[in-house]
């Protein structure tokens, strides 16, 4: 009979070899997922999903694995067993929408190329729901091509596009569209010109880059032009080959983009100022800089020049 120092000697020996060789079988477990990655970052589909699908259980959770074991049997050509995967990366995902939006447009390649054209819209209004942003796939896979025309794709490629550039589709970042443009400034009222400005959308349309060249002059200098988080107002921030200036406060009103500032005169004393684009017309605006050393009793014009778009 054996006693009870030997039984628990025998089962701690037991439960070290249990642990052991769990241990090694998620090693090995680990390293083939590892080749089987490597594989399908290659583009070498066919083995991929062989690995793949030795690995996977119907039990597995890894979501990103299922995608990639239904993207790689899409590029084998096996769609049915590309969807099944799919639908196991689905029904495993627990809030990663980069997967699930992965998943889902995915899934509305097959279903387009099935011409299954409302399963393909669902699942495309899901990909976009999850944050799908790709909308350069929307625009030159053929797989969509069968559905590319039809409204509600039109308006999910809309979304998507939106996702990727949000500031494109945000009233207040496009208040200062009408600067932008190739123009050449000159002093207002007069023919004498003062500069050349290129005035570009950057950014996603986040912000406004300006490329200042003065006329008869080495001088240059940029400024980025964009929505203050802070304040939910327009900044400028200018820096020229000699000084700098912060623009605050900005501000579309009665037809033109308004700021204000601070600064020094040559003694060093304080001024504020007032910075203002007026939108004249589609092929001109006005910049008008004034500056006050008496918190705005009187004013002295800085500079005022008026823009007209080269054609």
């Amino acid at each position: 009979m054996m006693n009870i120092r030997s039984k628990k000697v025998l089962l701690l020996l037991t439960a070290v070899v249990f642990a052991f060789c769990t241990a090694v079988k998620a090693q090995n477990g680990a390293e083939r997922l590892k080749k089987a990655d490597s594989l399908y970052i290659a583009k070498q589909y066919g083995q991929a999903s062989v690995l793949y699908a030795q690995i996977l259980r119907d039990t597995s959770t890894n979501s990103v694995a299922w995608n990639r074991l239904g993207f790689s049997y899409f590029n084998i050509g096996d769609l049915d067993k590309a969807m099944n995967a799919y639908q196991k990366a689905i029904q495993s995902n627990h809030g990663n929408y980069l997967v699930k939006a992965s998943v889902y447009s995915r899934m509305t390649r097959i279903n387009a190329i099935k011409d299954k054209k409302n399963d393909a819209l669902s699942n495309l209004d899901s990909a976009v729901t999850a944050g799908y942003n790709q909308y350069p796939e929307l625009d030159s896979l053929k797989d969509f091509s069968i559905i590319r025309n039809e409204a509600r794709f039109k308006e999910l490629r809309t979304k998507a596009y939106n996702a990727a550039y949000p500031c494109m589709a945000n009233v207040q970042a496009r208040q200062f569209d009408f600067w932008i443009g190739e123009w050449d400034a000159y002093v207002t009222g007069t023919k004498q010109l003062a500069g050349h400005s290129v005035i570009q959308m950057v950014s996603g349309g986040c912000a406004i880059l300006e490329n200042w060249t003065s006329a008869g002059s080495f001088y240059s200098g940029k400024s980025l032009n964009f929505i203050d988080p802070a304040t939910n107002k327009w900044r400028q921030n200018w820096i020229g080959s000699g000084d700098s200036q912060d623009f605050v406060n900005g501000e579309f009103k009665e037809g033109a983009m308004r700021f204000t500032f601070e600064t020094k005169d040559s003694k060093g004393h304080k001024l504020i100022g007032r910075f203002i684009f007026y939108k004249i017309g589609p092929d001109e605006v006005r910049q008008f800089n004034e500056t006050s050393a008496d918190e705005g009793k009187t004013w002295t014009t800085a500079y005022d020049f008026t823009y007209l778009k080269k054609k």
